[in-house]
């Protein structure tokens, strides 16, 4: 039995920027790097694009700041949370203003488009994806379409989350990570007392108790790795 995936069903036409532009991929872990550019320059339709990746922001910071209009960035959660974090979120705008796509690889569930569309995420695809999908993601984001392809997790957490100030959502992302109080307010250059007041309102917003239930709903929404989690 002949099995086509979802990818080769699409019979969508190809803009031209689909096939004249540059691809950058920032993602942790080698082989996925790995993976997904093989996969990229396998399909005919991105046979003319400079596909290019990179293991962490700084890596490839140069070439961001030269993407334009065609050109898709792809980025894993935790490059993601670091254009979220302090002084990223500017150059995720200037990415946007310049016309450059984001997309995101992330463990999402139901819902979560419209939290990330607001964020200057454009596609959402899961990491266990069929690499015919991956390549759907550049075609889409590279012709300017948006191209959402969601986890089956429990709805209700993205909707939550959208509930969050860029302030507060920047505040539980270094929650993630472990920090306290007061190194999140070294870090955001904030008092201890406002971040006090912010985790006040993200548990509140969130409805959560304890920073650990705050915490697991980011982790459960993103896909970040467990053992970034906060203990407490």
């Amino acid at each position: 039995m002949n099995h086509v995936t979802p990818a080769l069903k699409r019979q969508v036409p190809r803009e031209a920027s689909a096939l004249d532009q540059t691809v950058v991929i920032v993602h942790s872990v080698p082989l996925m790097r790995l993976g997904l550019v093989e996969a990229l320059r396998s399909s005919p339709s991105l046979v003319e694009s400079k596909i290019l990746a990179f293991a962490n922001l700084g890596e490839a910071e140069d070439l961001l700041a030269l993407a334009r209009s065609g050109d898709v960035i792809i980025l894993d959660t935790s490059a993601w949370t670091a254009l979220e974090g302090p002084g990223g979120a500017p150059q995720l705008q200037a990415l946007r203003v310049r016309g450059a796509t984001v997309g995101l690889l992330a463990s999402a569930g139901r819902d979560t488009a419209k939290l990330l569309s607001g964020r200057g995420i454009a596609g959402l695809l899961a990491p266990d994806a069929e690499l015919e999908m991956v390549v759907a993601l550049v075609e889409d984001l590279a012709a300017g379409r948006p191209h959402f392809h969601e986890a089956d997790l429990p709805t209700g957490v993205p909707a939550r989350l959208s509930r969050l100030s860029s302030r507060q959502f920047e505040i539980l992302e270094l929650m993630t990570r472990g920090l306290l109080n007061k190194q999140i307010a070294w870090e955001l250059g904030l008092t201890e007392g406002t971040v006090k007041s912010h985790v006040s309102a993200i548990l509140d917003k969130l409805g959560c108790d304890r920073r650990t239930q705050a915490i697991t709903a980011f982790m459960q929404c993103f896909g970040v790795s467990q053992d970034r989690a906060a203990v407490a």
